[in-house]
């Protein structure tokens, strides 16, 4: 509670190993959150009840996102993420996979407009079709030397990735 401190609702996320991946809250009470090591993700409902208290449901649970430390990102109802290195897409509603493909390591993605950017695990730059339809790379290259585990920024038509060696800036197109 803001007023004191004091916890208000609480879901046990099972196993010991880290939980890196922030939670995504959405409308309507809902938050998504994801984590790697084998557990995937699940889709909360709070509710307060009447009496005081939270109401926490799972709506879906699903063994698809396993995100170790990526933050899945969400659009037009679909959530796009890796699960223990290969990109996927998951419908937001039912926590059923759409498709699962392409290779990226555990690395960091971005949505841009309807294009995921991806910086792969080994430094690469990718761009792919954000589309709950297929799995489409438009677009590869090297970037990066070195492991790569870095979130990339974007300002206005200006991308940012970095690793802890060095750092590079593209300009994007206009479209």
């Amino acid at each position: 509670a803001l007023a004191d401190g004091h916890e208000l609702w609480r879901y046990a996320w099972p196993g010991t190993q880290p939980k890196c991946t922030d939670p995504y809250p959405l409308p309507e009470g809902r938050i998504l959150i994801t984590a790697g090591y084998g557990l995937g993700g699940v889709l909360l409902k709070l509710e307060k009840k009447s009496e005081g208290g939270w109401n926490v449901e799972e709506e879906w649970k699903s063994r698809q996102l396993k995100t170790r430390f990526m933050n899945p990102v969400i659009a037009d109802g679909l959530i796009y993420g890796l699960d223990d290195g290969i990109l996927f897409c998951v419908d937001l509603a039912t926590g059923q996979k759409k498709w699962r493909a392409g290779r990226y390591g555990h690395g960091q993605l971005l949505l841009v407009k309807r294009h995921l950017a991806i910086v792969a695990e080994t430094g690469e730059l990718a761009v792919v079709e954000a589309t709950g339809e297929m799995y489409r790379e438009l677009h590869r290259r090297p970037a990066l030397n070195g492991k790569t585990w870095n979130t990339p920024a974007l300002s206005g038509r200006q991308l940012l990735i970095r690793n802890a060696e060095e750092a590079i800036c593209y300009e994007l197109p206009v479209k």
